[in-house]
């Protein structure tokens, strides 16, 4: 749960009886405490507990906060205690608990990204009923749910080999957060093999500093193998900027442990298929505005020639990151919707269909939620994956507890909800972190030529709107609630254009320019015009 490793977290779910044992290992001889937040990773609001051994018999409180004071003792104990021990320093505690109750003070264990809080003192209560202020504390943002269980994790085949992509000693700027851009050939490898792992390499003395790591699989010509660049300035050459955010081959965050693939699938790599170039961009904190920070941290992969059944792809879904999409100002729930059409799953996926096996969902800092919806024969099925709790910075691969299909045929429409109550200009689609995307990478077997299966707004009907809205004023960023209104129509009514395309961009599709045939769509922020929650201030 820390970076030093002196709070650690084990859990277990059980879908059958609905509760998650959870084991908490702290170096300390006092008491610890754990809490779910209603996502925001502070206390206010938040459901506690706090556990301690004293004199070999162990105690366990449920308590809730209301604001930063005192955690109150709830009239309902809904976490059961199992055991409690101290042991060479260090407090074990472990505990139970359904994943819902009816206590109004408990908040729910469900799927997505939970932001847990930690807390801990060296010395015990004074009594059960006087609890002494932490010492040491800090949130989490962790998946409790779709995460493979180590005992489900395959072993490594004895011919496994490795390979590292790393920084090469960069020197990183002083400001709060850089988004770091840099290229890779890999290795050659004479024949085919699967890459079967893959897990963060980070710097010694750098674990404070890296925050998350994503690895893109690009099509590049050779002479950009060894570009390094800050992700926003104006040096990166337009293929890179092209390839970030394109087809995510692996992704890590703090708290994370990378990615093991299923025993039957590995991702081709290798003489004669498979990924030859990427691009890695790394998140970097320096809150102190250091001058003299240099990082060689990166991504270690392991591979395997005893090639397994499937090979794996990656599929790319949602929406175009093109400046025409347009986020309104101050705005509490704001929805975008991007489509993969039945019209590409119907000619580029084979009639048996292809097996989703795990998922990464992107969006960047005024992302809430991010939810793939599946449609068959103009049906709704059950969403294929999904996250209504996203943090910018825990992006990493779930894992489904059972394949889900597409099949030919099927719809994929990715929704994005946005929070910008706090931004006074609207904001635009786009590559760096100030931007927005809404994009889904989706695992899956057996591998296909498609890569990409995305849609994107008329320029026509965008074009339009925004030649309104500077013409009512050339030099305002905002929207107002008149324009706000209109885009919500806009959004509702345009036609929509798709792209579905081979990793290389080579089309998939009859015309390369199309509008989506028989499109099912999504209505999105429809209820703000009669409601106005969420409809921007005047102007």
């Amino acid at each position: 749960m820390d970076e030093e490793e002196n709070y650690l977290m084990y859990w277990i779910t059980n879908d059958e009886t609905q509760t998650i044992d959870i084991a908490l290992v702290v170096n300390t001889t006092g008491w610890i405490g754990f809490g779910i937040s209603p996502y925001t990773g502070t206390m206010p609001g938040s459901d506690i507990v706090i556990g301690w051994v004293s004199q070999g018999k162990a105690y366990l409180q449920d308590r809730f906060v209301t604001s930063h004071s005192k955690p109150t003792l709830d009239a309902s104990q809904d976490y059961v205690l199992v055991s409690g021990q101290e042991a060479n320093g260090q407090t074990i505690i472990k505990f139970k608990r359904q994943y819902k109750t009816k206590d109004s003070h408990d908040l729910p264990f469900e799927a997505g990204t939970s932001r847990l809080i930690w807390s801990y003192h060296h010395s015990d209560p004074l009594s059960p009923t006087q609890i002494t202020k932490h010492q040491k504390k800090g949130s989490q943002s962790v998946n409790l749910f779709n995460t493979m269980p180590e005992a489900d994790k395959p072993s490594l085949p004895n011919d496994t080999k490795s390979f590292i992509i790393a920084n090469r000693n960069i020197i990183l700027p002083a400001k709060n957060t850089t988004h770091w851009c840099s290229t890779f050939k890999l290795p050659v490898i004479n024949s085919d093999a699967h890459i079967i792992k893959m897990s963060p390499h980070i710097q010694k003395g750098n674990e404070g500093i890296v925050h998350h790591i994503l690895v893109y699989d690009c099509f590049l010509d050779d002479d950009l193998q060894h570009e390094s660049h800050d992700c926003n300035s104006e040096n990166m050459p337009i293929d890179l900027i092209i390839c970030q955010g394109a087809t995510a081959l692996s992704a890590w965050a703090i708290g994370g442990k990378g990615i093991t693939l299923p025993a039957h699938v590995g991702i081709p790599i290798g003489k004669t298929s498979g990924t030859r170039y990427v691009l890695m961009e790394i998140h970097y904190d320096n809150p102190d505005k250091r001058a003299d920070l240099r990082d060689s941290s990166g991504m270690k992969f392991y591979y395997t020639h005893q090639k397994r059944r499937y090979d794996a792809g990656v599929l790319e879904i949602g929406r175009v990151s093109s400046s025409l999409t347009i986020i309104p100002e101050r705005q509490v729930k704001w929805e975008v919707a991007g489509y993969c059409s039945n019209y590409c799953t119907r000619l580029n996926l084979p009639a048996e269909g292809i097996n989703v096996f795990s998922g990464m969902m992107q969006t960047h800092l005024a992302g809430r939620s991010i939810i793939v919806r599946q449609f068959r024969n103009r049906t709704e099925t059950s969403p294929l994956i999904s996250n209504p709790h996203y943090d910018f910075y825990y992006q990493e691969f779930v894992y489904l507890k059972e394949s889900k299909k597409i099949f030919p045929g099927d719809q994929l429409t990715v929704v994005c909800t946005y929070n910008t109550q706090n931004r006074q200009n609207y904001t635009i689609f786009g590559s760096t972190s100030k931007d927005e995307m809404c994009l889904s990478f989706l695992y899956y077997y057996p591998k296909q030529e498609m890569a990409v299966c995305v849609s994107y707004e008329s320029p026509e009907h965008y074009n339009k709107f925004l030649k309104s809205v500077k013409a009512a004023d050339k030099t305002s960023k905002k929207l107002g609630s008149n324009f706000t209104e209109e885009l919500i129509i806009l959004e509702n009514t345009a036609p929509l254009l798709q792209y579905c395309a081979a990793k290389d961009h080579r089309l998939l599709q009859h015309n390369s320019s199309m509008y989506i045939p028989d499109l099912i769509r999504v209505e999105t922020n429809l209820k703000t015009i009669n409601s106005g929650q969420a409809i921007s201030h005047s102007l």
